[in-house]
């Protein structure tokens, strides 16, 4: 259902005509409809907010907006109205949520609905590939049982897959990961599933990865409530455990892990002692055979490095890092979630946290900001042990797509966990330092003896909004004032050595800043050699190291690919990459020429250049000191459908109607016009309004690719910008793209194999907001659809369609 308001009185008529429409879909009873909705509370002051806290679990507040977004039975909207709370109910969001309950669930692997998530035995069998693969990195810690299996009722035990290179000796940090302890909250579990599996497979061929398994312990516990999860799994919005003493063994039995924690259990009316509540704490601290397992894995792990007392800090070198992962909201936490004062660590709790969310564009804030807690995880790890620990709420949506988890929610949060990965050794320091990043070696393959030339920034603006005081009451960022490269031995360890990089400007008086130094590969043997760097700040605060591999082949050992990429028919000259392996390089652009020196071995080699059709060729091996040749041509993308949004030419998009809210306005890319959701200012509150195609017959076609000029000025976490695609014609559409918050015009490219040979195709950008911020809204410009296949290569003066082969020629030996 869309739903699109420019009043309150069409709202309040939409929210009948969904209530009607959700009471007569025929998979949604009344009963269910009683049970669970997605409502929109409104609240006047914390003081309404304290009042349902016991009984609010996964739930998204908003004290600027004055909204707290929750899932709510008929026993919780009847507390949100009697503290004081205006409640709506969200008939989008409840659909979307009820769209669970109507899956097919008929021999099915992954989760009805969510291609994207595994199962828990999935899970369990991915943990069990990756020490099959990975001996040497990675093992299975059994640290317990489920509710279930210790009743003898059969459930699960609680595995850790502990990744760590175990022929290097420490001391290591650790970091513990612990995800989807709510069983409903599918995309944690996911998340560092494939975040530890990505990790290892990386080993050996990404730097990072390679130095974070080799000088870390990374203990991840993917699935932390499992008994629970199975139950999430056929549908039921099932949060805690399974223990069925409680609640009659219905389908609100069990216990609420994350209120089950000793530290402050039941303190701070941050939980529940009814025994149906959604955060019903237990009988007791620690009571429940999970939390046991998982309190005494952590305290096996982490040394306890803080005092009892409230006001004692952890030491400001301790090292390690605890991560809860939940979903969503968009939120980085840290403690205290019990209380309003800050803890002792409170500063550098803050300076990370500000550093996390620069990478997953989410909200840092200390955890009672969200709602005041008691018994829970992180306040547990930081408060009965010291260390730094974190929550994550991943994504948007109480049940995250697939298409959104893809391309935000897992890059986006990757990037911020490798991020804390990096700063482990010291997570109380480190952050306070600049971050490096855009590292590179020039030559990336070079020959024993060659030197080589390492480039990286630097950069201490690398913080999501605001400033902060960091340790020393030093200003919230800070001038780069030095950076350091280290060969193989890395900074903290003895025998160290720096090597001082250079300013490419001439001189460090910048908070960003691009630095290289020249290093002598000297004697080092053949192989692939670790080099570390790591910048340093006008208050003397070291920033956490990264890494990037020299790597040093015999003559030999090496072969060579060369020659031009042009476009067919015209000859042009392309900017293209060229991909064989781990191995890219680019061509110049002035006359299509490359050079690409490999390690022996067979590969296959990709020609890629925007707007061009990509050239694979396979097979393609050398001799030592050979140099194989070949000129590459590319087929252009046939264009299917093009909107530059000029006001001269018609549109072969449709805006929806009524209203048109949708405009082509002054303001574009090259200075011509745009699409705004909006006839003039800011979008609406309450929108949600689309831009659509006409059908598009891609038979015959094949690598579809949408590229498109944005724009986004929305509320971030509110208010989003879509790309969505049809197979059918528009009877069911698909998300594939979701912007928020970008204030930047960028590029954006996206491959769409779903639509390769489709005959009824079509194409929607969709604008939804919610009613409170408004801004200038998601700009779009420079529409195009194009695809290639034989049908395209026919049209360019090809007649076969599919001209390409290996046509490399050895042409000498050097």
């Amino acid at each position: 259902m869309q739903m699109m308001s420019l009043s309150g009185a069409f709202l309040r008529s939409a929210q009948v005509l969904g209530l009607l429409a959700l009471a007569s879909h025929p998979a949604y009873s009344q009963a269910l409809i009683d049970e669970i909705t997605i409502v929109n509370a409104w609240f006047d002051d914390d003081a309404s907010l304290r009042a349902v806290t016991p009984f609010l679990g996964h739930a998204q507040i908003d004290r600027d907006k004055g909204v707290l977004r929750t899932e709510a039975d008929a026993e919780l909207r009847r507390a949100l109205k009697a503290a004081g709370m205006r409640v709506e109910t969200d008939i989008e969001g409840t659909l979307a949520n009820r769209r669970l309950f109507n899956a097919e669930r008929v021999g099915m692997k992954s989760i009805p609905g969510f291609a994207c998530y595994r199962t828990v035995e999935e899970t369990e069998a991915t943990m069990q590939s990756l020490v099959a693969s990975a001996p040497s990195l990675a093992e299975i810690i059994d640290i317990g049982p489920s509710w279930q299996a210790s009743q003898g009722l059969g459930g699960y035990q609680l595995k850790v897959l502990r990744v760590t290179n175990r022929s290097i000796v420490g001391p290591k940090p650790k970091v513990f990961i612990m995800t989807s302890v709510h069983a409903r909250e599918y995309t944690p579990a996911e998340f560092s599933t494939r975040f530890v599996e990505q990790l290892i497979n990386a080993y050996g061929v990404d730097a990072d990865a390679t130095w974070l398994i080799d000088h870390h312990e990374i203990h991840a516990l993917l699935q932390a409530n499992p008994d629970g999860r199975k139950r999430a799994e056929t549908g039921l919005s099932w949060r805690k455990n399974t223990n069925s003493n409680f609640c009659g063994g219905g389908n609100s039995a069990g216990v609420d892990l994350n209120r089950n924690f000793p530290f402050e259990w039941g303190n701070w009316n941050g939980s529940s002692n009814a025994v149906c509540d959604g955060t019903y704490r237990g009988p007791a601290a620690q009571s429940e055979p999970e939390t046991q397992a998982i309190v005494a894995y952590a305290r096996s792990i982490f040394e306890d490095r803080r005092a009892p007392e409230f006001s004692a800090p952890a030491p400001a070198d301790t090292p390690g890092i605890f991560f809860d992962v939940h979903s969503f909201s968009g939120l980085v936490l840290w403690p205290w979630g019990m209380f309003t004062g800050d803890s002792p660590n409170s500063v550098a709790f803050e300076a990370i946290g500000r550093r996390l969310a620069w990478f997953n564009r989410y909200t840092p804030q200390q955890s009672v900001g969200l709602y005041p807690t008691d018994g829970t995880t992180d306040d547990f790890a930081y408060g009965d042990l010291g260390v730094a620990s974190f929550t994550f709420e991943l994504g948007s949506a109480f049940f995250q797509d697939c298409a959104s988890f893809e391309s935000t929610v897992y890059p986006d949060n990757r990037r911020a966990l490798l991020y804390a990965l990096r700063s482990a050794r010291a997570p109380y320091q480190l952050p306070a330092g600049p971050d490096v990043y855009a590292m590179g070696v020039t030559p990336d393959l070079a020959l024993v003896g060659e030197s080589v030339t390492v480039n990286a920034t630097f950069d201490d603006l690398r913080q999501r909004e605001g400033s902060f005081t960091e340790a020393g009451a030093q200003p919230a960022t800070q001038n780069i004032v030095s950076a350091s490269a280290y060969l193989s031995v890395p900074p903290w360890q003895a025998g160290a050595a720096a090597q001082a990089m250079q300013p490419s400007d001439g001189a460090f008086d910048a908070k960003v800043e691009i630095a290289q130094r020249g290093i002598s590969t000297g004697t080092l043997p053949a192989g692939r050699h670790l080099l570390y760097v790591q910048g340093r700040d006008s208050a003397g605060n070291d920033g956490p190291p990264a890494a990037t591999f020299i790597d040093l082949r015999a003559p030999q050992d090496v072969f060579t690919l060369a020659g031009t990429v042009r476009e067919f028919g015209t000859q042009t000259p392309l900017e293209a990459t060229i991909s064989a392996g781990m191995f890219t390089s680019q061509t110049d652009p002035n006359d299509g020429s490359y050079q690409r020196r490999l390690p022996l071995g067979t590969y296959s080699v990709a020609y890629a250049a925007e707007g061009h059709e990509t050239d694979v060729r396979s097979g393609v091996s050398g001799q030592g000191g050979q140099t194989l040749a070949s000129d590459v041509q590319l087929y252009r993308l046939c264009g299917l459908l093009t909107d530059p949004v000029d006001l001269a030419i018609t549109s072969p998009l449709t805006a929806q109607t009524p209203p048109t809210l949708w405009t082509r306005r002054a303001g574009g890319v090259n200075g011509g016009f745009i699409w705004l959701p909006s006839v003039s200012g800011s979008y609406a509150n309450n929108q949600n309004t689309a831009l659509s195609s006409a059908v598009v017959d891609l038979s015959g076609y094949a690598g579809a690719q949408l590229t498109f000029d944005q724009r986004c000025d929305t509320e971030a976490g509110y208010d989003f910008g879509r790309v969505e695609i049809s197979t059918s014609g528009g009877s069911s559409w698909s998300e594939v793209f979701r912007c928020n918050g970008e204030t930047q015009w960028r590029r954006v490219t996206l491959a769409l194999p779903q639509l390769d040979g489709a005959s009824n195709a079509r194409l929607r950008f969709r604008f939804t907001s919610d009613s409170s911020q408004v801004a200038s809204g998601w700009a779009l410009d420079n529409i195009t659809l194009r695809a290639g296949g034989a049908i395209c290569r026919a049209s360019q003066g090809d007649p076969r369609g599919v001209p390409f082969h290996n046509g490399f020629e050895a042409v000498g030996v050097r």
